[in-house]
């Protein structure tokens, strides 16, 4: 069985004070194309300058508006030669939504074209590292809160692969591991996937800035955001403590897969 600990979202509240956690990465980049207008996409050298320097929103605010279909193919061979390479778990949501938008446009029947399986795939692939990347965490609710992010983000995705026949589902399902295995000699720590808990939410409340921001509808009491000091940076667990966890998780992820797709 996957540990639990990094599939479950640790909330709390405060009185009738919501605390929003501000990571590095707005939350809806993530979930939709953006509404602006479309720009003219960044050359690959400066998308990677973003990704060295964990500028976040600036990736995925130019991911989401590529202005031109030389644009759109560019910033989809981007992600995925990255996503190759390595690349962490934020390529692999960036990379999901994008293929399921282009697949939910043209909603291609025959399964060798059918991009919204691709999507599925990545999909999958992305919860994987959240799960077994995600053991390097020390902060074990920083995980669970990615993995509430992507299930949100792409339900619509995971609810067109559950329609799908067994054969069907067990393929992505290996695809996806496949694509894992060939991946995890190369990624390194996700900075990222380990930020947005209770860590980062304590050192935000300790030394950090908070600051209200409009509550959403029917929300009693106010909301307050908290932001943690520009020094402050997840911690990760030495490898001896995660590798038996990545192991045990990775030996039982088909039959999660397979479960999570019923």
């Amino acid at each position: 069985m996957i540990n639990p600990r990094f599939t479950l979202l640790t909330l709390f509240a405060l009185a009738v004070i919501t605390l929003v956690i501000l990571t590095r990465v707005a939350p809806t980049m993530a979930q939709s194309q953006s509404a602006a207008p479309a720009t003219t996409l960044p050359s690959d050298e400066q998308l990677d300058a973003l990704v060295t320097t964990h500028d976040w929103n600036g990736l995925g605010a130019a991911l989401s508006r590529p202005g031109s279909q030389e644009g759109l193919g560019r910033s989809m061979n981007w992600l995925r030669t990255r996503i190759d390479a390595g690349g962490g778990f934020f390529l692999g949501i960036l990379y999901a939504r994008n293929l399921w938008v282009l697949g939910d446009q043209y909603k291609i029947d025959d399964l060798s074209k059918d991009l919204r399986l691709t999507a599925g795939m990545m999909t999958l692939y992305t919860y994987q590292l959240i799960v077994i990347d995600g053991a390097k965490c020390e902060d074990v609710s920083a995980p669970g809160h990615r993995v509430e992010q992507l299930f949100s983000a792409r339900a619509a995705t995971l609810a067109y692969l559950k329609t799908k026949p067994a054969d069907v589902k067990e393929k992505i399902v290996d695809l996806a591991i496949a694509l894992e295995k060939k991946t995890a000699p190369l990624r390194k720590d996700d900075e990222l996937l380990c930020s947005g808990g209770l860590d980062q939410m304590k050192a935000g409340l300790e030394r950090g800035t908070q600051r209200e921001v409009p509550s959403q509808a029917g929300q009693l009491g106010k909301t307050v955001a908290v932001e943690p000091p520009s020094d402050w940076h997840p911690k990760f667990l030495a490898p001896e403590k995660y590798q038996p966890v990545q192991e045990k998780n990775r030996s039982a992820m088909k039959a999660h897969l397979l479960t999570l797709l019923k």
